[in-house]
């Protein structure tokens, strides 16, 4: 049998025209072949590719030399025994495939979409020798089919199952589409408003506004939108906001309308409600006793309640927000928490002294919040104050009324270390009178006693005689060492010992009889859950932390609080002590707090207590010991 070849031979003699036109359509088919972008292959009867053009090469990638080296790499592993059913129908029953659609394999990989017309060749005697085939690459037409195909359904998908009522009306006003989501929204089935168009959709009252729109809609070929109410399956009214639009033929004129409708029927309760409820609110502020200011980013006064002119007597109203009531001492904290409010836009609180009209000073706790917009942007700010001058008195007195309690509990124990240096003045004294000219020894005693009872009378006065608040400087650890001084002889009668590691940290500021409160009350405390053990120690440290604050620890191994009722120390008259008031350790978190400080305690039952205290540094003197 005859083999296909990649030459081209003729067998009979021809004449020179004959030759000459020869040639002509010679050259016509192999610049076809060769430029066409279609991808050309011829295959023998034995199924080898024999020629494959330039656009076979450029389109898959593949060289006649890779063909023969690894024939059909072209075809994805899945297709081949379809690619040889298809070339075998070809050579044996010559065949002619068109139009069918497949996918080849390029060299680096990647798929592509193809359209293969496949057809035999015949040698003159009329006998099949081979097969051509063109595969047209199909790919970009394959994708935007797909695509379509997706946007139709996904348009489909969205009317069909869309929350809102979509509706089609011709040019005459008659119903022809309404999308299923009406049963949802109405209670009808979409196919009760499909099979009557009696159904009306729109409330009977309503019908002027639809027609009006409608008209609207045909002359203006704009669209509009409106509300209007439609009655569902019981009877209630539902309230749609509703957009029309006009639907244009291909010469620009109205061939259709499509309204969409969206339910706002509970946006319309709300809208009532919220009406309600801003008159409430209106009424809180017209009546609260709470100082309200609402200003603009800029610090103008946009609303000032009426507790300003009832409360503080200010009868003359304030457009921008000035320094000039707010006490002296306090101008700078004001500033700096306003700046902050402004530059940071964090809600914040803070305290200041305020005069009022009548020229009487009050305490105002503030706290302001910023307005923040849709956009995430300040658009100004609200500030609430209230009066807490009262509760700082009664805070006050608290602190008073523990500062006697502390007082009272140390009596008798200072009372017991005066009589006994007495009672050793006394007995030596009355031994040595005639001969004390003699006796140094002696004398140097009783001096020695007489300065100890001094420096406990000095530090008992100090801490029973009321004191101004005094923010100063303070050398903690010399406050730490007198503190001890004091309570040494209580500690000893109970067999406690004092341990300290004191480690270099700067002045911290401070008031010192409040401090001196403060840890008095903790160490006394530790004391008491000491003496009920027997014996023990009490670890007092000090050290510098890299925020500008020292911690002061200090740590027992007393009796301890079980660890249900921490939560509750230092809630007023609460406490685990028979003689306790409970007010300490409230008095000496707050006392902590005025100095920005924190106040942290952690026990355990019969494994003792820690309480950590941490304390600003006075500014620029960190280093300084």
């Amino acid at each position: 049998m005859d083999k296909l070849t990649s030459s081209f031979s003729w067998k009979r003699k021809r004449s020179k025209k004959q030759l000459s036109t020869q040639r002509l359509s010679d050259q016509l088919l192999r610049a076809f072949f060769h430029y066409t972008t279609d991808a050309i292959s011829f295959s023998d009867m034995d199924n080898t590719l024999i020629l494959i053009n330039q656009a076979f090469e450029h389109n898959y990638g593949w060289t006649m030399d890779d063909l023969k080296e690894t024939p059909y790499c072209f075809i994805p592993g899945d297709l081949k025994v379809e690619a040889h059913q298809l070339f075998d129908a070809v050579r044996t029953m010559g065949v002619q495939i068109t139009n069918f659609e497949t996918v080849r394999q390029r060299k680096d990989g990647s798929l592509m979409d193809v359209n293969l017309t496949i057809v035999p060749i015949f040698d003159e005697h009329g006998t099949i020798i081979g097969s051509a085939c063109t595969a047209r690459d199909i790919s970009d037409r394959k994708k935007v089919e797909e695509a379509l195909k997706q946007s139709e359904t996904k348009y489909r998908l969205l009317i069909d199952h869309t929350q809102d009522i979509i509706t089609i009306f011709n040019p005459a006003m008659e119903r022809i589409y309404i999308s299923p989501s009406v049963e949802q929204h109405l209670g009808y089935s979409h196919m009760e408003f499909q099979s009557s168009s009696r159904l009306l959709l729109v409330h009977p009252d309503d019908m002027p506004l639809m027609r009006a729109c409608h008209q609207q809609i045909m002359a203006t070929k704009q669209q509009v939108q409106f509300e209007v109410r439609s009655l569902s399956r019981d009877g209630s009214p539902i309230v749609f906001d509703t957009r029309g639009f006009p639907i244009l033929d291909d010469q620009g004129q109205v061939e259709n309308i499509m309204f969409v409708a969206r339910n706002v029927t509970e946006r319309k309760y709300s809208e009532a409600a919220l009406l309600r409820s801003e008159e409430k609110n209106r009424i809180i502020l017209e009546h609260t006793d709470d100082f309200i200011m609402i200003t603009d980013k800029q610090g103008e006064i946009l609303y000032l309640s009426p507790s300003h002119e009832r409360v503080l007597g200010r009868r003359k109203l304030m457009s921008q927000v000035t320094l000039e009531r707010v006490h002296p001492d306090d101008r700078d904290l004001f500033i700096k928490h306003f700046n902050q409010l402004i530059h940071y836009q964090k809600a914040g609180t803070y305290e200041f002294r305020y005069q009022c009209e009548n020229g009487k000073w009050i305490v105002l706790e503030s706290k302001g919040v910023p307005i923040m917009t849709k956009d995430n942007e300040c658009d100004g700010f609200i500030l609430v104050s209230r009066d807490i001058t009262e509760r700082r008195n009664n805070e006050e007195l608290l602190r008073k009324a523990e500062k006697l309690s502390v007082i009272g509990e140390l009596a008798a124990g200072i009372a017991h270390e005066i009589r006994n240096p007495l009672t050793s003045l006394k007995g030596f004294i009355q031994l040595l009178y005639p001969t004390l000219q003699d006796n140094k020894l002696y004398a140097d005693i009783m001096l020695s006693e007489l300065e100890r009872i001094n420096l406990i009378v000095s530090e008992l006065l100090i801490l029973s005689k009321p004191q101004n608040l005094q923010i100063k400087p303070i050398s903690l650890v010399v406050l730490m060492q007198n503190l001890l001084a004091l309570l040494a002889s209580e500690a000893n009668l109970k067999n406690i010992r004092f341990q300290t590691s004191f480690g270099k940290c700067p002045p911290i500021a401070g008031e010192e009889n409040q401090l001196k409160q403060v840890f008095i009350n903790i160490i006394k405390n530790s004391i008491e859950a000491i003496a009920s053990q027997g014996q023990g120690e009490i670890r007092i440290s000090t050290r510098l932390l890299p925020n500008r604050h020292v911690l002061v620890r200090l740590a027992d191994n007393g009796c301890g609080v079980p660890e249900e009722l921490l939560s509750k120390l230092g809630e007023p008259f609460f406490t685990t002590k028979e003689k306790g008031t409970g007010l300490g350790l409230m008095i000496s978190n707050k006392i902590i707090k005025d100095h920005n400080g924190t106040f942290q305690i952690t026990s355990k039952k019969n494994q003792g207590t820690v309480v950590k205290i941490t304390l600003p540094i006075v500014d620029d003197d960190i280093g300084s010991s």
